[in-house]
This record gives structure tokens, sequence and C-alpha cells, in this order.
């Protein structure tokens, strides 16, 4: 039985109020660079947000389907740390990425049945498989999915869930036994608008998972 304590918290969607989130300590920061993302931070984002970011916060880079040299370009402009690929990235694109040095999340959706082959088949190129409930549009949409289905898949890689967590349900992640959770990505649901994180609601959520 997974433990809160022992999840560790990406808050993603950053773009407003970056600081005073930075300073909650999150283990993982994202910045969304998909320009059709009502939380694009392409275009605002500066490298002096970074001047000050503490060391055990990882930064990441969300893409959809960009071409891969300009991945590598965006992180080396704001040395991140993690690439998030929401698109069909194939397995060649991210190995390309691993091989010059970043981390890669891959995003599958969860909200349909779970290919475990497929997933597999990106587990030596990726760090950590990140499970979302992809609609329309790419994440942030606040909608949970059943987590229970991914149960039993015994993956080779940890799990980063995302979906529709709140204050409410995040007790229920403590009843998928034998889930390799290594993270919870939060959005939608701890922001005052798009790109506006609710400090005070993360404030509690990390009091929960303590």
């Amino acid at each position: 039985m997974p433990k809160l304590s022992n999840i560790k918290l990406k808050v993603c969607g950053l773009r407003d109020n970056i600081p005073e989130v930075v300073a909650l300590k999150p283990d993982f920061a994202g910045f969304i660079f998909y320009n059709k993302s009502p939380r694009y931070a392409g275009d605002t984002l500066l490298k002096d947000y970074f001047n000050d970011f503490p060391e055990s916060t990882m930064k990441v880079g969300v893409f959809v389907n960009h071409p891969v040299e300009r991945v590598l370009e965006t992180a080396r402009q704001f040395n991140l740390d993690f690439v998030q690929l929401h698109g069909d990235e194939s397995f060649a694109e991210c190995l390309h990425l691993k091989a010059n040095g970043l981390g890669v999340i891959k995003v599958f959706s969860g909200n349909k049945a779970i290919d475990r082959d497929r997933l597999i088949e990106y587990a030596e190129v990726v760090d950590y498989y990140l499970f979302d409930t992809r609609l329309k549009s790419y994440g942030g949409n606040g909608v949970a999915f059943d987590w229970a289905q991914l149960k039993g898949l015994d993956l080779p890689k940890p799990i980063i869930l995302s979906g529709g967590l709140t204050l409410e349900n995040i007790r229920q992640l403590e009843e998928l036994d034998d889930l390799d959770i290594y993270a919870i990505d939060i959005n939608s649901q701890f922001e005052i608008r798009p790109g506006m994180k609710n400090t005070e609601l993360i404030k509690q959520l990390k009091e929960q998972m303590q």
C-alpha cells in the first residue's frame, strides 16, 4: 500500500506566480511549452525565474509533438532537468533526448484501455510513465480517471499519476496496492485561473502528504 509520505509532488502549468509556488519546494515544477495550452509559458518565462530555484526542485518542460531539436534547444535555454512528452513522440525521439542528458517523462492516456506492451517498449528510454486523462486537449482538464485500472501492470519504471487529483480524493491513492507511484502531478484543481496556482491549496496538500 503506497503511503502519501513516500510520494513526491509535481506542480504543473506554472506561469503567473512561479516564485510563490517554488517557495513551497515541490519535487518537480512543470512549465508548458505547448502554445495551444491556456497555461503556455513560452512567451513569458524568463531565465531569471530559475536563479533562486531550490536544488531539490526539478524543472520540467512540457511538450506536445515538438521537433526534437526544438525540445533540446528549449531545454538548454531554461536548463531543464526533465522533458514531459504529451504527444505521439516515438521511441527514437525519446532515446535522442535521453542521449543528450535529459530525463524523460512519457505521458500516456489513462482514460482508455492501457496497452502494456507499448509501455514496455518505451521502458529503456523513459524515466517515468505519467498517466493523465486525455480528452480533446492535452492535460490540465481536471477530469479524474479510474486509477485502479493501473493495478497489476507490473511496469519496469515508476508511475507519475495525474488527472483530477484533489484534496478530497488524494487518500484514495493509498488503496492502490502494489502500484509503484513515484509522484503525483497536480494542475487545474489547484489553481485560481490557468497558470495562477492556489498556494494555500498546495500547502494543504503538502500537509496531507506528510
